[in-house]
């Protein structure tokens, strides 16, 4: 178990700075290993606490604090103008509004807030920690100081730690920013968020949470995250909204004011309007609208890192794919192995046994595969056999290595396993080379990837001793993920560390394409000609094969620099870099800590087709966003451009009227502050439920254009606001029964008085705004895409009690002070006009609909000629110029091969 007494006595500032009691720190320096009794796991709990404070969940009425912002500042001053008035009705209505908007936003923020949470516990990382004597997996968040846990390559540090016996290699970047790996050994620390590039030991916890080195820098410095293209555009439509609304609204109240209207009644309609106007809950929507994405995505097997990895992962254009796991289903089976002069079936399959792992649960597919054949059907015992050291599978040099000794004989030597063209560099027998080609080769046409072996002799030389084929059959929608990828015009490229004849077999078989590079034509030591041609193979290649994590670094690189958006696969420490580079680093199945961490997306099930379904949903989540900016800036335009024209230029008192009310006809147009404060909370449910809705994918990767949204909403704006307009000159005219207008007789309406006049537009600026959602939520007819029944229940909901409160309005029996109001109130205008408004607003509804499916379908044709992908089609002239020079023609080791054979 080791002294730990020593590391306790190395580490003596760092264990006093943790402010443990002198009991528990006596525990620690017995000379145990701070584990053996449970009381003392107790105390380290109780002295030492390593969970940051958690917030306590807000309250119902701590969420009502929404009502301190700016927004709704402007809604109590409104109330306030609605009591010095007198105006109790709008006042409780104006109240209520205030409440409703409270609730909503607890409750959309409450499930946002939710739905985030649950996707950051699955994220937590997990740890072995051993207790008591027994290990045992726990989430990392949950350590405690003492604990001795298991660290291995892929891990990164889950809290400062004093490492036991052995040593293994730490990138330490993003603790000091060292570039290469450091080694560090027995009593030596790692912090938190070390990650371990090689080797296996074990640990003893020093400190966590808040104690750690990593949280206390972290509170030294401020970064600044980079927003995104849907951050920035919540904020330039919420400015400029909130710009424009405040001065038109600003023009309106000088214009009332000079005309003589009240004060306070002004102020008030003022007020409301630049509610109405401004886009209070659109940060809501927003995050409710990704909250919604994220749970869908991950139901499908895909977890979101972070919120913004929707939009990134909507617009991905290029997807680099891995072979095993994405496109085969990474279930091997070891077949008939080749064998290289006098060695047996007994003797390749002891090696690569013995330089596998062989604890269940520690084991990959291939060491999986290799042990159950050699226990299974060489029946090879083990036991005689003590490992003293053993170096797992390394991606940069794509092989795992043992020293073993003979229990028997007391004889040592090294086994290896890994890719053939590095044990043939590495066995450095030329007599061999061509044999071990050729049979590579004729494995791969038959389907088979091969596993090199080799051992060394009695004087320390390796010696290869043959091929193991692992058979790895395609995943059985891997065909049909890669066609659907062309159809949403994401172009494929497969990125493998597996030998170029396996690789361009496999692509064949799965209709990927014929053109597979070697991973070195992407180094810059590549000759003149083939750097003259890397731009036009860059665009066509299909894949690369036998790439090392510094070529698909430099391939993401490369591809970027054309201006793709590249989303890259990776599962391992050595992915790493590739990952954080790309524009969308998935992380898939069986994925190490490390992998993980530097990911965007983590995939919790195998197979090309989840990533496939996770880019589907997050077109759609994003189409949702562009139809709700559509359909808010297009309501804004429409309520603002409406009152501005007519409380501006429109007098109705100069109209002639013989009604009853005509002595309160007044100089200047205005709904009544209740009804708009009506409008604006019935517009707030519809809203809401666009982050629900159901819409159809954009065919093409996802570009926030704010150019086309707001040309959209412009279109979806002006025609109901021309039509609002058009129908109040018609019914002001209509007050004068000697010369009544025209249309509305014809229709049968009778001569209106100026309170159904207020109705009747009450009613028509409502179904338009309820109707205009119906054209924004889709490019097509507004039937062309099925709503979602929330929607459909919120629009109906609306619009029913809109129509209801114009049919029988009951609020001005209760308006107390119309006589002091200088604008009159709303009265019932009956079925009959409501029916006319209602058809009038479907005419208009029809003909808005008419022009956005035409702008649209003009749109596409000034597109039509744009290509997110080229296929596959590069001459074969430049195909040869690449493939020539990288390896001879008489053998698969390549320059990069015969480093990775002489690494240390």
């Amino acid at each position: 178990m080791g002294d730990y007494s020593k590391l306790a006595e190395n580490h003596e500032p760092e264990i006093q700075a943790l402010a443990l009691s002198p009991e528990t720190q006596a525990e620690l320096n017995t000379g145990s290993d701070g584990l053996s009794s449970e009381e003392v796991i107790l105390r380290f709990q109780r002295d030492g606490p390593n969970l940051l404070p958690e917030k306590r969940e807000k309250s119902c009425l701590w969420y009502l604090g929404y009502l301190w912002g700016p927004i709704p500042l402007m809604i109590w001053a409104a109330i306030t103008f609605e009591i010095l008035r007198d105006a109790w009705v709008s006042f409780f209505v104006l109240l209520i509004l205030q409440f409703i908007n409270g609730i909503m936003k607890w409750y959309q923020d409450r499930g946002s807030r939710t739905s985030i949470k649950k996707l950051k516990t699955s994220l937590l990382p997990q740890t072995y920690v051993k207790r008591e004597g027994r290990c045992e997996q726990v989430a990392s968040k949950d350590l405690v100081i003492g604990d001795r846990i298991k660290i291995k390559i892929g891990d990164i540090a889950p809290a400062d730690l004093v490492l036991c016996e052995g040593s293994c290699e730490f990138d330490l970047s993003s603790i000091s920013g060292e570039s290469f790996p450091v080694k560090k050994g027995e009593g030596q620390v790692v912090y938190q968020g070390s990650i371990c590039k090689k080797g296996e030991m074990e640990a003893i916890v020093l400190a966590t949470g808040i104690r750690t080195f990593l949280y206390k820098s972290k509170q030294k410095f401020t970064v600044k995250s980079e927003k995104t293209s849907f951050e920035k555009a919540n904020f330039w439509i919420s400015v400029s909204l909130l710009i424009v609304s405040t001065m038109l609204v600003g023009v309106i109240l000088a214009v009332v004011l000079v005309r003589g209207n009240d004060i306070l009644e002004s102020l008030s309609i003022c007020t409301v309007l630049l509610v109405a106007s401004i886009p209070i809950a659109m940060q809501l929507v927003c995050t409710t609208v990704l909250a919604v994405g994220a749970n869908t995505m991950a139901s499908k097997k895909t977890i979101v890192a972070r919120l913004n990895s929707i939009e990134k992962l909507a617009g991905m254009n290029l997807l680099c794919v891995k072979k095993t796991g994405m496109l085969t289903r990474n279930d091997l089976t070891a077949q008939q192995p080749v064998l290289l002069r006098r060695y047996t079936i007994e003797d390749i399959f002891l090696s690569a046994g013995l330089a596998s792992k062989r604890t269940p649960g520690s084991q990959d597919p291939i060491d999986k595969c290799i042990t159950e054949y050699a226990t299974q059907k060489c029946r090879i015992n083990f036991q005689a056999y003590d490992e003293l050291e053993f170096i797992p599978f390394d991606s940069k040099k794509k092989r795992c290595e043992v020293l073993v000794q003979n229990t028997r004989t007391g004889d040592r030597f090294k086994c290896t396993k890994g890719s053939p063209q590095i044990i043939l560099a590495m066995a450095q027998d030329p007599e061999i080379e061509n044999e071990v080609t050729k049979q590579v080769e004729e494995l791969s046409v038959r389907g088979y990837r091969a596993i090199g072996v080799a051992r060394t002799n009695k004087d320390g030389k390796w010696s290869m001793i043959g091929l193991i084929p692992l058979y790895d059959p395609p995943r059985e929608d891997a065909k049909d993920s890669i066609e659907k990828a062309f159809q949403m015009q994401i172009g494929i490229k497969l990125v493998t560390g597996d030998q170029m004849a396996i690789s361009k077999e496999t692509a064949k078989l799965l209709n990927l394409g014929d053109k597979i590079y070697h991973g070195e034509i992407v180094c810059f030591d590549t000759t003149e000609e083939q750097k003259e041609n890397l731009d036009s193979v860059l665009d066509h290649a299909d894949g690369f094969a036998e790439v090392f994590p510094e070529h698909k670094y430099i391939i993401v690189k490369l591809l970027q620099e054309k201006g793709y958006k590249v989303g890259v696969m990776g599962s391992n420490v050595n992915d790493v870099a590739a990952l954080k580079k790309a524009d969308v680093g998935i992380a898939v199945y069986g994925a190490l800590d490390a992998a993980k961490s530097a990911s965007d997306i983590i995939l919790t099930y195998p197979g090309l087709s989840v990533i496939m379904a996770a880019v589907h949903e997050a077109r759609k989540t994003f189409q949702r966003l562009n139809n709700y900016y559509t359909y808010r800036i297009a309501c804004t335009l429409q309520l603002l451009l409406f009152f501005a024209t007519t409380m501006i230029l429109i007098n109705p008192s100069k109209k002639h009227c013989n009604q009853g009310d005509c002595d309160k006809v007044p100089n200047t147009f205005a709904l009544p502050v209740i009804s708009l404060v009506i409008i604006t909370v019935l517009n707030d449910g519809t809203i809401i439920s666009i982050a629900y809705d159901n819409v159809a994918a954009n065919t093409k990767p996802y570009k926030l254009s704010l150019s086309m949204i707001l040309w959209n909403s412009l279109i979806l704006g002006i025609i109901p606001y021309v039509s609002s307009v058009a129908l109040l000159l018609m019914a002001i005219g209509h007050m004068d029964t000697n010369h009544p207008n025209r249309i509305l007789k014809f229709f049968g309406i009778g001569a209106l008085n100026y309170g159904e006049i207020l109705t009747m537009m009450y009613l028509k600026v409502s179904l338009s705004d309820y109707l205009t959602v119906f054209a924004a939520r889709t490019s097509d007819w507004f039937w062309s895409s099925k709503p979602t029944k929330l929607l459909m229940f919120s629009a109906a909901v609306a619009i029913l009690i809109a129509t209801l409160l114009s049919v029988y309005w009951f609020l001005h029996y209760f308006e107390w002070t119309d006589e002091k109001s200088d604008f009159p109130s709303m009265k019932p205008i009956g079925w009959g006009t409501a029916g006319f408004v209602w058809g009038y607003n479907i005419v208009f509804f029809i003909f808005q609909d008419l022009i956005k499916v035409f702008i649209h379908k003009q749109q596409q044709v000034r597109s039509q000629n744009e290509n997110y992908y080229l296929s596959s089609g590069v001459v074969d002239e430049n195909f040869l110029v690449f493939t020539g020079s990288v390896q001879s023609k008489n053998s698969i080791v390549t320059k990069r091969s015969m480093i990775a054979a002489n690494e240390d």
